[in-house]
């Protein structure tokens, strides 16, 4: 009796883990169902929220793109508000006239020399040499990083004045005349001696002039300029190539600093008369 109590109550244990182990495994697949269940729900709110995370990126990429009009925009009104500038704006006066050269400056020496000779004839004879003299003069002028050159040359006459004194002698001639009488008885002797001298007087009146001339220094160049036609294709070509690159669109401050540098730059140059 006390065995079949025994295997009864093992039987009964038995049953009892089974029935546990049933209610385990019912667990696990009420937990895995679950899961599932989980795992579908998240399927399909991806599948409902996978348009609208599409549309929020299409709209990001529609206000960007609309934000980089805007800028080209604004850039477009810019320009056509400095064409209009440029073209509203009076011409500069124009440069005053230069100023007339100062007149020429000619300073004359005259050296008058009386020479008089007795017996003697003295011609004198001046030679004049000339030399020229070449100077080289340079202008250097500098703008905006372009160096412009003039180059000047002037030539100056040096005068130079070398005298040269040739001397000619005129030499007296004597003349003797001799007579003889001869008779019989008396021998008279006559000498007559004529002497002739000739006395020539001669002035010679030597007049050198020396006449400096100074030329006046050469007028200064007219102020640089720059043609407007010439200044707006750079502003254009400089607008163009910032707005090109990534930084200024990335880069505000970048952006409206160069812009701003360009406006500044371009009203200076018309302010200060730089266009003509």
């Amino acid at each position: 009796m006390l065995l079949l109590l025994l295997l009864l109550l093992l039987l009964l244990l038995l049953l009892l883990l089974l029935l546990l182990l049933l209610l385990l495994l019912l667990l696990l697949l009420l937990l895995l169902l679950l899961l599932l269940l989980l795992l579908l729900l998240l399927l399909l709110l991806l599948l409902l929220l996978l348009p609208l995370l599409l549309l929020l990126l299409l709209l990001l990429l529609l206000l960007l793109l609309l934000l980089l009009l805007l800028r080209l925009l604004l850039l477009l009104l810019l320009l056509l508000l400095l064409l209009l500038v440029l073209l509203l704006l009076p011409p500069p006066p124009p440069p005053p006239p230069p100023p007339p050269p100062p007149p020429q400056t000619t300073t004359t020496t005259t050296t008058t020399t009386t020479t008089t000779t007795t017996t003697t004839t003295t011609p004198s004879t001046t030679t004049c040499h000339y030399y020229y003299y070449f100077y080289h003069y340079y202008y250097y002028y500098y703008y905006y990083y372009y160096h412009c050159y003039y180059y000047y040359d002037y030539y100056y006459l040096l005068l130079l004045l070398l005298t040269t004194t040739t001397s000619t002698t005129t030499t007296t001639t004597t003349t003797t005349t001799t007579t003889t009488t001869t008779t019989t008885t008396t021998t008279t002797t006559t000498t007559t001696i004529t002497t002739t001298t000739t006395t020539t007087t001669t002035t010679t009146t030597t007049t050198t002039t020396i006449t400096t001339t100074t030329t006046p220094p050469p007028p200064p160049p007219p102020p640089f300029t720059v043609t407007k036609t010439v200044f707006t294709q750079w502003l254009l070509l400089q607008l163009i190539a910032h707005i090109g690159g990534h930084a200024c669109f990335t880069n505000s401050p970048c952006f409206y600093g160069i812009l701003t540098t360009t406006v500044h730059v371009y009203l200076r140059h018309i302010f200060l008369g730089h266009l003509s």
